[in-house]
């Protein structure tokens, strides 16, 4: 189970960069990793979809499946060539779904004759869930398309029910417009950041004290007594509670690192510290005075270390193991 994990994460990252090649924040990270899911499913589904529309013979289900199936392939292939904008690909890919789902809808309603309003909703249900996932990330024109198209598409659901399942049904409808609204609250940094109160936020005061008082030497232990005493109470603490969130963090830290490069010597750990800095192999040629060959070489050798594939982002492996170290000596 923890190998088909990693091999599923090392996926997502080295396809993270291939479809970010120059940068990729959180939002992107998680466009990466629905893309990777919703492909995965849709993988799943199609052949679960010819199969029951060929046993029913619902043609018409079969052939606009065939239809799908044909445009999602051509999608892929688009994004995974990066002949779009990967934002605008996984919005494409979340609208083909999302036509695919309401067109299934209103073939159930129209074969079944209303009889089948479990496979109705349940569809209804994974529109809700495309519109709160795009929504999260911050697709928000893809949003309130869907938003809007869902309003057609439970009105006929709902014409085709009967008043006694409607009171049921129809909360779980509301719920998913209300749900939207969350997460487009959620995302709101004009909503969720005015007016915030966060009293153990330093003032610019406090950080040049705890600055002033970092930079001090041992001997110098009256000069700190002095600073901290034209300083009220409040502050007082502020600060102590800074530096010990600060000491803990930095220990951690350290901890975490030694972890990882447990077994590298000390010019292969300053190498992978510069590599985590985001510097190229000329820089960090230049900064040591060591040659590309050099560098190089101590590079395969920390490969060869960590137990890493050629093909593995030196750079992104690192930073991968050194998040799990903080988070396991963290636990």
């Amino acid at each position: 189970m923890m190998k088909t994990k990693n091999k599923l994460w090392d996926l997502c990252l080295r396809l993270e960069q291939h479809l970010c090649p120059d940068y990729c924040g959180v939002v992107d990270r998680r466009r990466v990793i629905a893309f990777v899911l919703l492909t995965l499913v849709e993988m799943l589904i199609i052949p679960y979809h010819f199969l029951l529309f060929y046993m029913m013979e619902v043609w018409d289900g079969f052939f606009f499946n065939l239809a799908h199936t044909l445009v999602l392939a051509l999608l892929i292939y688009v994004v995974l060539k990066r002949k779009v904008v990967f934002k605008t690909g996984i919005s494409l890919l979340y609208i083909l779904v999302f036509v695919k789902l309401a067109i299934d809808s209103m073939l159930c309603l129209h074969y079944q004759d209303g009889r089948d309003n479990l496979s109705v909703m349940s569809n209804i249900f994974i529109m809700f869930i495309l519109a709160i996932t795009a929504q999260s990330q911050q697709l928000n024109r893809t949003t309130l398309g869907f938003a809007v198209s869902l309003l057609p598409v439970v009105a006929v659901a709902i014409s085709h029910t009967q008043i006694s399942s409607l009171f049921f049904s129809i909360k779980a409808v509301l719920v998913g417009f209300l749900m939207i609204l969350y997460v487009w609250l959620y995302n709101s940094e004009s909503v969720m950041f005015k007016g915030l109160r966060q009293p153990k936020q330093m003032r610019e005061e406090e950080k040049k004290a705890l600055h002033m008082l970092a930079d001090l030497k041992d001997e110098e232990k009256d000069m700190a007594v002095n600073l901290l005493s034209r300083l009220s109470p409040e502050q007082q603490q502020n600060i102590l509670d800074r530096a010990a969130e600060l000491l803990k963090t930095s220990e951690l830290t350290k901890k975490a690192w030694d972890l990882v490069c447990a077994d590298l010597t000390n010019s292969e750990r300053v190498i992978c510290q510069m590599v985590l800095e985001g510097k190229m192999l000329k820089e960090i040629c230049i900064e040591l005075n060591k040659s590309e060959s050099n560098i190089t070489s101590q590079r395969s050798h920390i490969r060869k270390k960590l137990n890493m594939d050629r093909k593995d982002d030196l750079r992104r492996e690192l930073e991968k193991r050194f998040y799990e170290a903080r988070n396991s000596l963290g636990e």
